[in-house]
């Protein structure tokens, strides 16, 4: 009987050849490697230069809402009570310096036999009137032993092209409504007329506010009156003074206007 060859199957066959091909890359391999590692032990580590990884690109700062524009502010604006015969009148008021004085409307406080301030901690001061100006509408309060906060900035320079977004912060337990609302400002140097009936009788309010600033898209209540329009930086643009009953519309003087008698105010103490 002719001898059997054992019978060597395609897959064997293909495992044997790849075994082979295996070999061979080794040796390649080995052959290639040699050369490189001897070029490379040969190198003069002072040549070596360390590599600089590419620097990461800053992260660009998220935008700040307005919304959090006036609630970093909040914390500097007070609620003003000012008692007088046989009622209180209640408004909104904002720290000016770092001194303890507070800027409001004159209506707020005109007729007003004492005058107190209280804070979002519910802490209420009693104030002093520093200076009032009924023709426009401002007055400065002071609260003994000053105010542990910094006072709000002030935009002193030219206003940027209208319409131009800001935001109004209140006193909600003056208005009854939100600490604050985000408006656009649309128009400056407007007067605005008061109807009959508007201007409280013997206090000397202006029957037509001059040069006033035009608050549009939100409606504001009583009790806003005195209180900060503030820009996307927070700076103090104007105080809160006039508001239409039916649209949503509101009037603030600019600060530029009268930061001159402000500032006479504080100093005069």
């Amino acid at each position: 009987n002719a001898a059997m060859l054992p019978d060597v199957s395609p897959f064997r066959r293909t495992a044997l050849t790849r075994s082979l091909v295996a070999v061979a890359v080794v040796a390649a391999t080995a052959t290639i490697a040699f050369p490189v590692a001897s070029h490379f032990a040969s190198i003069d580590a002072r040549s070596v230069q360390p590599a600089t990884p590419p620097a990461a690109p800053a992260p660009s700062p998220s935008p700040v809402s307005l919304a959090d524009v006036g609630r970093l502010a909040l914390n500097r604006v007070v609620t003003v009570e000012s008692d007088r015969i046989n009622q209180e009148a209640l408004g909104t008021a904002w720290l000016f310096d770092d001194k303890g004085d507070f800027v409001t409307n004159a209506h707020v406080v005109a007729g007003s036999l004492t005058v107190r301030v209280t804070d979002r901690s519910a802490h209420t001061m009693v104030a002093t009137v520093l200076g009032s100006d009924a023709a426009n509408d401002i007055a400065e309060l002071r609260v003994a032993g000053g105010f542990d906060a910094p006072a709000l900035p002030l935009r002193t320079a030219a206003l940027p092209e209208l319409p131009d977004p800001v935001v109004d912060c209140a006193s909600s337990r003056a208005t009854g409504h939100d600490d604050l609302t985000v408006a656009s400002l649309s128009k400056r140097g407007q007067d605005v007329p008061l109807q009959p009936g508007e201007v409280p009788a013997g206090a000397g309010m202006p029957s037509v506010y001059h040069d006033m600033l035009t608050l549009t898209g939100a409606r504001v209540y009583q009790g806003n009156s005195g209180g900060p329009v503030l820009d996307a930086a927070g700076q103090v643009v104007g105080i809160l003074t006039l508001a239409s009953p039916d649209l949503p519309e509101s009037f603030a003087i600019p600060i530029t206007r009268v930061l001159a008698e402000l500032r006479q105010y504080a100093a005069g103490g």
